[in-house]
């Protein structure tokens, strides 16, 4: 199957080595139909001197573009249009090329690309797994189980990995006919201003509302990301579990990279001391709206959910948002994202009990 992974670039080039090495594009492991779309959105530290020199040196199956507006969906955007372009030009259909996500900061595990392409279906997001890199966890043993203090908790309430609908953008991966159907990845506005994030996850939420379509745990399919975020504001990334929060809440709750990478363990320690309940109970309800509410909400929006049966707080919760249609949502799926996001300062006591498993 004709295999394009496409990978955003804004200077990374102490990183961007790497992440394409793992890829097999480095040593020349990936399979001949397999192709590297670098998208570079407007470097200045190296990085696309690195990406001339590898498609310079492979310029049939490594291709380099560019796109000058900033954001996360622009160049993600560019990329499979490049994509496109390309698999056209070779007379491929659509429904037989494979788009695969792909960021700088991330190394892949050996047999990444293979595990996507065989699980790779018809109507399909395909997701992987990701991990801490194995250097974090030992540098940073304290935040590791400031994480599992909130985490061990709530994963057992989440929805089952095919009801999630938050798509993790840098393992995920869908045919490209597929993509043309639902809509690809678009902008969305939040009433401050703000661009919303999340753009794989709102395109999925339209997609498993107009199309039906369906998520995979891809689990062979491995990756270690880079835990750079966490090093740059490990209140911010611990809070939101990593989930990019748009610029107008952090505004709202006054903090804005308040914090720097050697206040990784000195934070740590504060969780573990129970000095950081803000960032404990914000952890606890992002977890919460994203991996259980959400994913309740989109399933109440589908034909078949005439007889939902769910568990008391999660009914609780759907009755505290505002009524939406179906196809209000797949129209703007960020409505879905606000709207559940919104009671964890809206409504915290909604979040602040002990849901049943």
């Amino acid at each position: 199957m004709l295999t394009y992974v496409v990978m955003p670039c804004l200077d990374e080039a102490d990183l961007i080595n790497g992440a394409i090495a793992s890829l097999g594009f480095g040593d020349g492991t990936a399979t001949p139909d397999t192709h590297f779309v670098a998208v570079d959105n407007g470097s200045s530290d190296g990085t696309l001197d690195i990406l001339t020199r590898l498609r310079d040196r492979n310029p049939s199956r490594i291709h380099l573009f560019h796109e000058r507006e900033r954001g996360f969906v622009p160049p993600r955007r560019r990329g499979v249009a490049a994509a496109r372009e390309l698999a056209g030009a070779a007379g491929v259909d659509p429904a037989t090329v494979l788009i695969l996500q792909a960021d700088a900061d991330t190394i892949y595990k050996a047999g990444y690309v293979a595990a996507m392409r065989a699980a790779v279906k018809r109507g399909v997001m395909l997701e992987g797994a990701t991990r801490r890199p194995p250097d974090f966890e030992a540098a940073h043993p304290g935040y590791v189980a400031a994480e599992r203090l909130v985490d061990a908790e709530v994963e057992p309430l989440q929805a089952a990995d095919e009801d999630e609908v938050v798509v993790d953008d840098k393992v995920c991966g869908f045919l490209l006919a597929d993509y043309l159907l639902w809509g690809g990845l678009f902008e969305e506005v939040a009433l401050s201003g703000d661009r919303i994030h999340a753009e794989t996850t709102r395109m999925f939420i339209r997609a498993k509302l107009r199309h039906s379509a369906r998520k995979i745990r891809v689990n062979p399919a491995g990756a270690a990301s880079s835990r750079r975020r966490v090093a740059e504001d490990p209140w911010l990334h611990y809070a939101t579990v990593g989930f990019p929060r748009e610029a107008s809440w952090l505004r709202s709750r006054g903090h804005w990279a308040q914090t720097t990478a050697s206040d990784i363990d000195a934070f740590a320690e504060r969780v573990l001391r129970g000095g950081e309940l803000e960032a404990v109970r914000l952890r606890r309800a992002h977890q919460l709206t994203l991996f259980r509410y959400l994913p309740a909400l989109v399933d109440s929006l589908r034909p078949q959910s005439n007889d939902l049966e769910a568990p008391g707080d999660v009914m609780a919760v759907l009755a505290e948002l505002p009524p939406r249609s179906a196809d209000e949502v797949a129209t703007s799926p960020s409505l879905a994202l606000m709207d559940v996001l919104s009671l964890i300062d809206v409504q915290p006591s909604l979040l602040a009990g002990s849901p049943p498993c």
